[in-house]
């Protein structure tokens, strides 16, 4: 039978119990938040095979009230051509904080992000857009641009979700500016949700994210790395962004697999 309430073992050890609701915009609010600049570094928590993480259909699964949360800030993306300043607007110029957290079992990696929006935006027409979230993956070192890739040899894996499909999350790669392909195994699942809040300012999406540790293709990350180079992008529709006009981590942040010091459950 599948262990889903209790923890125990390495994850136990590792890590502190959370509320669901703690998260907060200030980490000296709450501890239990750790502060992520580009260059840090994060380590996956590691789950006991035993416990089954749901990351296909439920955002809300009670085992991440007990992983460790990290929060990043998200800058405006550099415009890759002059002309994209002209989308941008008062909103759209401010950063934005993601509260991210990230987990893994011998088999399997999986991923929360959280950002706070005020507006639930779920489809593109003439005058609106979506509201949307990614993480891209180095799928070699951190010589490769984050900003999509920096050419065919040195190409990106994105995991992409987007509220007008919010039950799916989509395998992409990219090698550079308008390069990004969705490939043709698609193996990451996850959903979204939104938490409209009475304080309209506290409102937020909630998405999961998971996939096996092992690359299926040619174009995807292999998380069986020790380390692996990651960055963040999201699109909030109620400021006009899409395509490249979006907020995203300035450089990679590099993610701490734990494989180094494995020793199974």
């Amino acid at each position: 039978m599948t262990t889903r309430f209790i923890l125990h073992g390495t994850l136990a050890c590792a890590l502190a119990l959370t509320s669901a609701g703690a998260w907060a915009d200030h980490t000296e609010v709450n501890p239990n938040i750790t502060e992520i600049k580009p260059g840090d570094s994060v380590q996956a928590a590691r789950l006991p095979d035993n416990i089954y993480l749901r990351t296909e259909d439920d955002p809300d699964d009670i085992i991440w009230d007990r992983l460790p949360m990290y929060r990043t800030e998200l800058f405006v993306a550099p415009p890759v051509h002059q002309s994209v300043k002209l989308r941008f607007d008062e909103g759209a110029s401010r950063s934005k904080h993601l509260y991210f957290q990230v987990a893994r079992s011998s088999e399997r990696f999986h991923v929360r992000l959280q950002w706070k929006d005020h507006s639930q935006d779920t489809a593109t027409t003439v005058d609106s857009f979506r509201d949307g979230v990614a993480i891209q993956y180095a799928i070699g070192d951190t010589d490769t641009s984050y900003m999509m890739g920096s050419g065919p040899d040195n190409p990106v894996n994105i995991w992409y979700w987007r509220a007008d499909d919010a039950d799916r999350v989509e395998n992409l790669a990219a090698g550079g500016y308008r390069s990004t392909t969705t490939l043709d195994e698609q193996p990451v699942t996850g959903i979204g949700a939104y938490y409209p809040d009475a304080i309209e300012q506290d409102s937020m999406w909630r998405v999961v994210m998971s996939r096996p540790l092992a690359a299926g293709g040619e174009y995807d990350v292999g998380l069986e790395r020790e380390q692996v180079p990651i960055a963040f992008a999201v699109w909030q529709g109620s400021d006009n962004e899409r395509d490249g006009n979006k907020r995203v981590t300035h450089t990679w942040i590099l993610l701490d697999t734990g494989l180094d010091n494995d020793t199974g459950n």
